[in-house]
């Protein structure tokens, strides 16, 4: 067995006798070749064979054993009958809503059987997911508007085949939208195969879908729709998204019943370009204008201390400069931030952070911010490490490219993970450690423009929020002090401060044992004011608490657990609405 001690990071093999359980008593690797002689073969690592983890009881070492990261996720796949025969009840069910027999049995898509839902063996239409020709998934629903998924088996568009080399595609929020186009006569039509609530899924086919140059989002016309709609066309490349207006009907299929297929294709090949970036009128932001009239300037997300929310709002699309000393706790106090906003709020950041090195320590530290205990074997029972690992893969990651530094490199990879996990924030830690290649003739000043330009053009076309840290030039003390920085204080130019959305500063006062974050910019009134907070950190966990200059509430709960705000959970929606009550 390989076991990892927690101080040194250095592996270990270690034997256990055979059959153990329990507590066994071995020899510690760590140490036995410190032993005087004669000793050399005390067995001082008690080590729990069912947690996996030990402890020397000579040098205090703490082991355990290191997950294993599955390269790929093995996904359950359904078993193809093989069958044409197609219900009675359901070919009629279809045939109500404008979808004929042929389309349904086009490729296998559509398929009925009886299956489990909701506790009874009931006849369900049953939506094969095909890919490559092997069924992947498959989507069950019964007569009273259940819907179940086969048991742990891939998320994938429905009917992903038909986009395959394809340059035009379709996408709906349902399989019956899905359907309906196709009755319509268009064949590179897909589903979402889970509503409107999620499309993390979209990281499992994304190259699938990689040629098309037009896509086509045919999504329900209601709130959850348009989110949708919103989120596709940020993760897929706004430049290539098309929307569609269904007039007076909700979606595809209600169209089709109430105009008829000829219709349905007006109002599809009639659907319209995202707005052309830079260039806008009323009637492309009416939606927003209808907003900003009935309930004022959208609000930034908050992270639910109300001392410090009440300073500051975190919004997509913005660019926040945070500077300060050295060693003052600044990329601690973004982790705390960002961790907050990813447990309330579901936003997943992405880190440029190469002096949060090695990367299992950077993780570790937001595990402890995350569930409140030290990350180590005593301090935190394996079953919590496991759960904390297993959500920071799929909430967390971390940009470090073997070589290039440059800001196009780091906005590059960046890129590509808003397309495929959706991060929400992009990370700078810090701009010194970027690869700075200033163009012959271009001065400083110039040259740290043109970077803001960048960074903040990237934030605003991928609506993702960018934290750009850099440190202050070298600060003098007085009286044993630091003087408190600003963004004027970062080397190079004054667009630290001109060009920047937002700036904080975190400061550490030594005498006062207390962490103070200035609030010094705010270019949006409604997002926050100029002010500062003071903080004192927990160094059990990593976490800020809020001083009042008397007292601390130090928080020690696991946010997977806090009272009133669980963890965020993609729950899956499975309900369509229809228009009438199938027959079977």
């Amino acid at each position: 067995m390989i076991v990892k001690e927690t101080n040194s990071g250095f592996m270990y093999e270690i034997k256990l006798p055979q059959n153990a359980s329990g507590n066994v008593k071995i020899i510690c690797p760590a140490c036995t070749k410190t032993h005087s002689k004669g000793k050399e073969h005390n067995k001082d690592l008690s080590f729990n064979v069912e947690s996996k983890t030990g402890k020397c009881h000579r040098c205090d070492a703490i082991f355990y054993v290191p997950i294993k990261r599955d390269d790929k996720k093995v996904y359950a796949k359904p078993e193809w009958k093989n069958t044409t025969d197609i219900d009675d009840n359901v070919i009629k069910y279809f045939e109500g809503r404008k979808i004929s027999q042929a389309t349904i049995r086009w490729n296998n898509i559509v398929s009925s059987g009886r299956e489990y839902i909701a506790g009874s063996q009931v006849m369900t239409i049953q939506f094969n997911y095909w890919r490559n020709g092997e069924l992947v998934n498959i989507k069950y629903r019964d007569a009273k508007k259940n819907f179940k998924m086969y048991k742990d088996a891939e998320l994938i568009f429905f009917n992903i085949d038909s986009a395959r080399g394809a340059s035009d595609i379709i996408i709906t929020e349902g399989e019956f939208d899905c359907l309906s186009l196709l009755e319509a006569g268009y064949k590179s039509v897909l589903s979402v195969p889970n509503g409107a609530k999620s499309i993390d899924f979209i990281e499992n086919c994304i190259d699938d879908i990689a040629e098309a140059k037009k896509i086509i989002l045919a999504v329900d016309q209601d709130a959850p729709g348009y989110s949708m709609r919103e989120e596709l066309a940020r993760r897929l490349g706004i430049e290539r998204c098309y929307k569609v207006d269904f007039g007076d009907c909700k979606d595809a299929n209600e169209y089709l019943i109430k105009y008829g297929a000829e219709k349905l294709r007006e109002v599809i090949d009639s659907c319209e370009a995202f707005p052309i970036e830079g260039v806008f009128t009323s009637a492309d932001l009416r939606e927003e204008l209808d907003q900003l009239y009935f309930k004022g300037l959208p609000g930034g997300e908050l992270i639910d201390i109300p001392e410090f929310d009440k300073l500051l709002a975190w919004q997509a699309g913005r660019v926040y400069t945070v500077t300060g000393i050295p060693g003052h706790g600044k990329s601690e106090f973004i982790d705390f931030i960002l961790a907050r906003l990813n447990i309330l709020k579901g936003w997943k950041p992405g880190y440029f952070s190469p002096e949060n090195w090695p990367i299992e320590l950077h993780i570790s530290k937001i595990v402890e911010k995350i569930t409140g205990k030290r990350c180590n074997a005593t301090d935190m029972p394996r079953n919590v490490f496991d759960e904390a690992v297993a959500y920071m893969e799929k909430n967390f990651y971390f940009i470090l490219p073997e070589e290039d530094f440059t800001v196009d490199s780091i906005l590059s990879r960046a890129s590509g993970l808003v397309e495929r996990k959706g991060i929400n924030v992009l990370v700078i830690d810090p701009y010194n450690r970027l690869e700075h290649k200033i163009p012959v003739g271009m001065s400083e000043t110039h040259y740290i423009s043109s970077f803001f330009d960048k960074i903040g053009n990237f934030a605003k076309r991928k609506n993702v929020m960018v934290i750009l840290v850099a440190h202050p030039t070298k600060m003098k003390k007085e009286n044993g002090k630091y003087e408190v920085p600003n963004l004027y204080d970062i080397s190079g130019s004054a667009n630290f401060y001109n060009k920047t959305d937002f700036g904080l500063t975190v400061y550490r006062d030594m005498i006062e044992e207390v962490i103070k974050v200035y609030i010094q910019k705010v270019k949006f009134k409604h997002l926050g004011e100029i002010g500062f907070s003071t903080w004192k950190y927990n160094i059990n966990n990593g976490r800020f608490a809020v001083y009042d200059g008397y007292n601390v509430a130090w928080d020690n709960t696991s946010y997977f657990k806090r009272n009133g705000q669980p963890v965020k959970e993609e729950l899956i929606n499975f309900y369509e609405p229809i228009h009438e009550e199938p027959p079977f």
